[in-house]
């Protein structure tokens, strides 16, 4: 018989509906069940060829595993490794490693007659995924429409142009009055809503800057299709002098303090750009702020003193200023104003400064060279280095000393230790872990955690050269691409089951039943339930499965402009550091 294609569409739908349902970990009988099959969590993007292949095989029947080609045809064959139980999906687990198998094409696993979600094995399995994670970027511009020669489907009409944001009353002091307003266009709408934070682009900003400057090979050719795609500057940096361009203009020129952040009061409707037309104001400044944007801009010097220097000179100039401002107000920690109109939109609030201090000194001393930004470089004020997040930025001071060549030895060997410290012990969480993966925080953003985490290793491999830290990271993206307890890839448009109903006003908001694709999104979150779609909406509690894709879960649901730089800055490493050592054909 012959389906219609609006009935076979229809049929479509209705399969990745129930595999999406299958699929996800809260879906899944409760740890008390006995009635849960086997099923295989696998990479869905794809594995390298001459590299690290591992698969997670949940409630194992059988000892071993077969790898099938598109023909059924069975070409591999091994055992898998001893079971455990990973505590914090409260499974048993078995992995699947099939790293010497080195042939490239589309295949499955199979274990006792349960198969995986098909997947690719080739020498460049992430290159869609680097573009498209940098594309995101461009669909989150603010100020601007986005036209259908660069949007396809997603072009829209211009919203947000903030050319009159009003200052709010927290933010008047000496140097101005409640009717003044400033200018400040440009920039990235920060996640699911449609504000700009500077203390979540410091973050976000510097760690797209790293993977330029660290895998210029693979980036600085790539293009976007974005408006500025035909000039001479690569499109990655393009992109981010869009964000830039704004961040600079939250500088209050009458003294270099910088605003915290360009907000409506309340967090606006799911409604196009266009149509959220709530007043935006500056709050007040803040210390972290400021010394996020001296960071950044700083950094920023690297980037563009070759290719626009008037530009460069003038934002290590504001960097300067900025640092001058933090160095008078060393506490000014931000928090949402409670006078009218009351701000209740995302805080960023962040009251340990220190680790600002550090990131900001270090940057501008690499830029300047001036001793007295050396002189404020205490790396052993520290006890111990953390996995970078938006609050917690000074083990980005140490990627970019250990990235400099010019350290006096003592100083580089300081920076070395913190570095392979922290390194080391996220490869010990990596080879103690039932499903290989170092993550043991399930926070708001684990996703981004865990890519941070591959972040640290990225750059100790960078350092010292040791294999084992660059297959640790690359667990790490096998992770959000679907090796994960919830079956998910978890960046949108890729993957055999992916996010659809992200929280994210744009996608929301355009009709369009896909959502923008190159987003990652937060993750398992076991800590928040209550706060956005309620208890009841999460049938599974352990941590690594409390996930779902609705949009009223903006604790697991939503995207973040900082959550997505260390997708890029990964998959830009893994793509270079692969073709660097370890494909032999390429070789």
């Amino acid at each position: 018989m012959k389906i219609s294609p609006s009935v076979s569409n229809i049929c479509t739908v209705v399969l990745v509906m129930i595999t999406a349902l299958l699929m996800n970990g809260c879906y899944l009988p409760s740890k008390g069940s006995s009635e849960q099959s086997p099923i295989f969590r696998v990479n869905q993007v794809g594995y390298l060829t001459n590299g690290q292949k591992q698969a997670v095989l949940v409630q194992p029947n059988r000892d071993s595993f077969e790898i099938l080609n598109t023909n059924e045809q069975i070409v591999y064959t091994a055992a898998l490794l001893p079971a455990a139980t990973w505590q914090y999906s409260q499974e048993e687990v078995a992995i699947a490693d099939f790293s010497d198998f080195q042939e490239s094409g589309t295949f499955q696993l199979r274990s006792g007659g349960v198969k995986s979600h098909p997947f690719q094995i080739n020498a460049k399995p992430y290159d869609n995924l680097l573009k498209a994670s940098i594309k995101a970027y461009y669909y989150n511009r603010a100020s601007t429409a986005l036209e259908a020669k660069h949007a396809g489907e997603f072009a829209r009409k211009a919203g947000h142009p903030d050319t009159a944001v009003q200052l709010h009353v927290s933010a008047v002091d000496t140097h101005g009055g409640k009717d003044q307003v400033i200018k400040a266009p440009f920039g990235w709408y920060d996640a699911g809503d449609y504000n700009k934070y500077v203390v979540n682009s410091g973050i976000t900003t510097y760690t797209l800057l790293l993977a330029l400057e660290h895998y210029e090979s693979s980036l600085l050719d790539m293009k976007l299709n974005i408006p500025e795609s035909n000039n001479a500057n690569p499109d990655i940096l393009d992109e981010v002098l869009w964000n830039l361009r704004w961040m600079e203009q939250m500088q209050d020129p009458n003294d270099g303090g910088v605003y915290h952040k360009l907000t409506t009061a309340n967090f606006e409707g799911f409604v196009p750009p266009h149509d959220a037309n709530s007043t935006r104001y500056v709050v007040a400044k803040g210390t972290a702020a400021s010394l996020n944007f001296a960071a950044v801009l700083a950094r920023s010097y690297h980037s563009l003193k070759e290719v626009d220097s008037v530009m460069a000179k003038r934002l290590l100039n504001k960097a300067e200023y900025a640092w001058s401002w933090a160095s008078k107000n060393p506490h000014k920690a931000y928090t949402n104003s409670t006078e009218y109109p009351a701000v209740k939109t995302g805080e960023y609030g962040d009251k340990q400064l220190q680790d600002e201090f550090l990131w900001a000194a270090t940057e501008l001393y690499l830029a300047t060279e001036d001793e007295q930004y050396l002189a404020a470089i205490d790396l052993e004020q520290f006890g111990h280095f953390s996995v970078p997040n938006w609050a917690s930025v000074e083990t980005l001071a140490i990627f970019s000393l250990a990235s400099c060549p010019d350290l006096p030895n003592t100083f580089h060997k300081q920076v070395s230790d913190k570095l392979l410290q922290l390194a080391k012990a996220q490869v010990e969480k990596w080879r103690a872990s039932a499903y290989r993966v170092p993550i043991d925080q399930f926070q708001w953003g684990s996703n981004s955690y865990i890519l941070n985490q591959a972040m640290v290793m990225i750059n100790a491999y960078r350092l010292v050269g040791h294999r084992e830290f660059f297959e640790a990271a690359q667990s790490c993206l096998d992770y959000v691409l679907g090796k994960n307890a919830t079956g998910y890839c978890f960046v949108t448009g890729f993957g055999v089951v992916s996010p659809q109903r992200i929280h994210h006003r744009l996608s929301e908001a355009d009709g369009i039943a896909a959502p923008i694709p190159g987003w990652l999104v937060g993750g398992p979150n076991p800590h928040n339930r209550s706060q956005d779609c309620g208890l009841s909406y999460y049938p599974d509690t352990a941590p690594a499965k409390c996930y779902i894709d609705e949009l009223c879960s903006y604790s697991t649901n939503e995207i973040a402009i900082n959550w997505n730089a260390p997708l890029v800055y990964v998959a830009a490493a893994m793509k270079t550091l692969y073709e660097q050592d370890f494909n032999v054909a390429a070789n």
